[in-house]
């Protein structure tokens, strides 16, 4: 599962997940003047809150296209940070460099979960496959929106939108 989540798989999965630990890592810094623990959180809140924001905006400008596709990042986002807490026992994924603790590890850690990692993790990434589910299920509602409102009314006239 993580394999496909790393630069060295290559393709769009790897292309998200560095625009995701770009985010991550900016949390710690935003979320840092917030206490340790709330700052270690911070990297994976923040990798979720940019999308989830970037959803919430679209929908208020009422552009459901583009939120499916920030609700869909936010679904990914979600999947990635649940390999990342899902290893908070084991710590075998490679960090970013030496030395450096594990977000994950911590957080589990001083929460009194660190056992139940795999159990966290599966439970993240339930939410971000429904996340992506929902994602999908708004765009195929914006396409039938779109599609009912381009076919001809019963004069032969193209439907007006409301």
């Amino acid at each position: 599962m993580a394999q496909g989540l790393t630069f060295r798989g290559g393709g769009i999965s790897g292309f998200i997940h560095g625009i995701d630990l770009v985010f991550h890592e900016a949390g710690h810094v935003i979320f840092g003047f917030f206490g340790e623990f709330i700052a270690v959180l911070g990297g994976s809140l923040n990798q979720v809150l940019m999308p989830l924001i970037a959803t919430i905006a679209f929908l208020r400008t009422r552009q459901p296209a583009s939120a499916t596709v920030t609700l869909w990042w936010t679904g990914q986002s979600l999947t990635d940070v649940a390999i990342y807490a899902a290893d908070g026992r084991a710590k075998a994924l490679p960090l970013l460099a030496e030395g450096l603790i594990h977000d994950w590890g911590y957080i589990l850690g001083r929460l009194g979960l660190r056992q139940s990692a795999e159990t966290v993790g599966r439970a993240i990434f339930a939410l971000g496959a429904l996340t992506m589910l929902a994602a999908l299920a708004l765009l195929a509602l914006d396409l039938l929106r779109c599609w009912n409102a381009s076919s001809p009314d019963t004069d032969g006239r193209p439907r007006t939108a409301a």
